[in-house]
């Protein structure tokens, strides 16, 4: 199987063929990090398409000795970033403010079975009390989380992502921890 740096190479000398095959392998990882950003499945696929019509744009300014993921998910995360500061200002215009939490998709919705209906109804209930939660954080907090917990990610990689050091990342994820804490306790979904 190639690796991704064969692959790049073979795009660069026109063989744009194999970015199916870099479509395929990031696919998964790509548009779950999307839907988490994302405030809905619209957004989450436009920025899907975008990522990657931008990687595609992008590809012969990728150095081979980066993790093509890592780069990727950068691009996601700065697309992300553009789309949300133009949202912001059109809905300062029009008095609006943007949606709460992210919808969920079908996977996340059913969550893992559990024998006793009472015991997954409050599994249910914890689960969308922590995405909510992590909805509200501000996009400084809610992006490495996103990047570390969801996306496994590692404080260098997050930090390559977000071009900040990894003892930011671990500083930020630490705060978000304690938001996160203190958000579900005040709802009744964290431990007392």
């Amino acid at each position: 199987m190639l690796d991704d740096r064969e692959i790049i190479e073979r795009c660069r000398r026109g063989q744009r063929q194999w970015m199916d095959l870099l479509i395929d392998r990031y696919r998964m990882p790509l548009y779950s990090l999307c839907r988490r950003l994302a405030r809905s499945r619209m957004d989450a696929d436009d920025l899907f398409q975008d990522t990657w019509v931008n990687a595609m744009r992008g590809l012969d300014g990728f150095l081979l000795d980066h993790e093509f993921r890592t780069w990727l998910f950068a691009i996601c995360v700065n697309r992300y970033r553009d789309q949300f500061r133009r949202r912001r200002r059109w809905l300062q215009f029009i008095g609006r403010h943007p949606a709460g939490a992210p919808e969920d998709d079908a996977r996340e919705a059913i969550g893992a079975s559990a024998p006793d209906p009472a015991a997954g109804a409050v599994a249910r209930a914890v689960r969308e009390g922590v995405r909510e939660a992590i909805g509200r954080l501000e996009d400084d907090f809610r992006v490495p989380v996103v990047l570390h917990y969801f996306q496994h990610l590692s404080m260098e990689e997050i930090g390559g992502v977000l071009e900040i050091p990894a003892g930011t990342v671990k500083s930020r994820l630490a705060r978000a921890r304690e938001k996160l804490r203190v958000a579900l306790e005040e709802t009744g979904n964290g431990r007392a």
